[in-house]
């Protein structure tokens, strides 16, 4: 097989899960992977964010901001220069150092201050990346060739910064479908982020009949929002076989960080087992 000497430059990202205290990527560990900020407008705050080197080299590492927004429902992200999108909050936020070299077993300190404008509303979204060189390996290209490639590796801390008394934490319910089949309850909404922070909502629903006897229940995946995000709940209430008849569903949701909906809905269930004359209440 021939040998490409040409060096190519690969970026692997990582934003680690938030239910863990920290994050780290080969030997390289942040202590504030998420970092939410209240502010007053006109007014600022500020912070630091400990990197640690774990790892048995010493390590040269470059900070730097972009602006981040959700891909997908499940949380799944997209990074772009920062001052992008019409949420970022980069140009509010300056840090120090933006390069140092730890070594093994050091640990640096990176401060940061974030200054909102007067007229600032709603939540605000940037990501402090912390980049470090993970070595070199080899790979095949498209004709089989090897070819050496330099791996880059980032551990991100994302920021949520909302100006004091202007978040408006809303949202709404459309387009709600309900199904069964295979001893199954299949149900889904579309949510709507009609607000102007960010909403991480998950819930539950009860089916229950006029006297309030519950028949069926189930939970909502958790899904991921940004202000005018459009995602899908999903739920399944297993094991269940409504009879016909009437039907009341109660919709409880709880957003992350303060805030609830709750919608009711009525339905009715065909001798075959089809779900028909579906109404939501305001």
């Amino acid at each position: 097989m021939k040998k490409n000497n040409i060096i190519y430059t690969v970026l692997f990202l990582l934003i680690i899960n938030f239910c863990f205290v920290a994050g780290s990527w080969a030997g390289i560990r942040i202590d504030k992977p998420k970092i939410r900020l209240t502010i007053a407008p006109g007014s600022y705050d500020g912070g630091e964010v400990k990197v640690e080197n774990n790892g048995s080299e010493a390590a040269s590492v470059k900070v730097y901001l972009e602006d981040w927004a959700y891909k997908s429902q499940d949380g799944g992200k997209e990074f772009m220069p920062k001052g992008t999108t019409t949420l970022s909050c980069s140009n509010w936020i300056n840090f120090y150092p933006a390069d140092f070299t730890l070594p093994a077993g050091g640990t640096q300190m990176v401060r940061y201050t974030v200054t909102v404008p007067q007229d600032s509303k709603g939540g605000y979204y940037s990501v402090m990346f912390f980049e470090t060189g993970g070595g070199e390996m080899e790979k095949l290209d498209e004709q089989g060739n090897t070819m050496t490639v330099r791996v880059l590796n980032r551990l991100g801390a994302l920021f949520y910064v909302e100006p004091q008394g202007t978040i408006q934490k809303t949202a709404e319910l459309k387009n709600l479908e309900i199904s069964q089949n295979l001893n199954r309850l299949n149900v889904s909404a579309g949510l709507i982020n009609t607000g102007n922070t960010d909403i991480t909502a998950s819930g539950t629903f009860n089916v229950m009949d006029a006297q309030g006897y519950v028949y069926a229940r189930g939970a909502f995946e958790e899904v991921y929002t940004l202000p005018k995000d459009k995602t899908t709940l999903k739920a399944i209430a297993p094991s269940t076989n409504l009879k016909a008849g009437d039907y009341d569903m109660l919709i409880t949701l709880d957003f992350q960080n303060g805030g609830n909906l709750i919608k009711e809905a009525k339905f009715s269930v065909e001798p075959s087992g089809a779900v028909n004359s579906l109404t939501m209440k305001d």
